[in-house]
């Protein structure tokens, strides 16, 4: 029987290097594999990732007595695009809630994906919150107030790149579950002294409260939004 619902598979991208960690049911690394190459470029890096499963697979699934089919990748490379942006919303009273959060996280994202729409969007973290004049964090969700200002961070990686990784990948029949970005997690780990592949795992596990999961939503007809809301980088 696989044991893939009790392990979740890692890749680590660095620019010489490819580290393979499987993360146990209890949080432990119970086994790593590395792999050092010499790197020019990144079509150097989607070669090497061929060369990694193929030299290294079949002796890794049989240590780990499991078959592979899907990993987690993190990108530890200076490839990633970061933006912040910011929406200002006023009214004479209102009531903050999840949906308001998410409506306004939808519309920034409009934004940028307008702008950067050769972009892929790997991860989108809540900067600040800012109500009626004071920081807050979400527990002052369902709150009263007036105005609102909300700073969100987006992180992203250019399509193409994304696209070749998990293609590279796949032709080993498994399947890119999540991309991630160490500079981000390393970020959002901060003093903790979690490593970098069980703070990757506590974002995907939507323990991080700032982190937000995407999920897409239906068009939303934004010129009849930004009669009422204000754009500021």
């Amino acid at each position: 029987m696989s044991k893939d619902l009790d392990n979740k598979y890692f890749i680590i991208l660095n620019k010489d290097k490819i580290i393979f960690n499987c993360l146990n049911n209890q949080n432990k690394i119970s086994f790593i594999q590395k792999y050092n190459f010499i790197n020019h470029d990144l079509n150097d890096l989607f070669k090497e990732i061929e060369i990694f499963f193929n030299n290294n697979l079949i002796k890794i699934e049989k240590q780990l007595d499991d078959f592979i089919r899907k990993i987690y990748v993190i990108v530890d490379l200076d490839n990633a695009l970061s933006t912040s942006l910011s929406i200002k919303y006023h009214v004479e009273t209102e009531k903050i809630n999840d949906q308001k959060v998410n409506d306004l996280i939808n519309i920034l994202k409009y934004e940028f994906t307008k702008h950067n729409n050769n972009e892929e969007i790997i991860h989108i973290r809540i900067n600040k919150l800012i109500i009626d004049g004071l920081e807050k964090d979400l527990s002052s969700i369902n709150k009263n107030f007036q105005n609102l200002i909300l700073e969100v961070k987006f992180e992203s990686l250019k399509e193409q790149f994304v696209h070749i990784v998990k293609k590279s990948v796949s032709k080993y029949q498994i399947s890119v579950e999540k991309i991630l970005l160490a500079s981000h997690i390393r970020e959002t780990a901060q003093s903790q002294s979690s490593n970098i592949i069980s703070m990757a795992d506590k974002i995907i596990s939507g323990e991080e409260r700032n982190e937000v999961k995407w999920i897409k939503k239906k068009h939303i007809k934004y010129g009849f939004f930004e009669k009422f809301f204000n754009f500021f980088n």
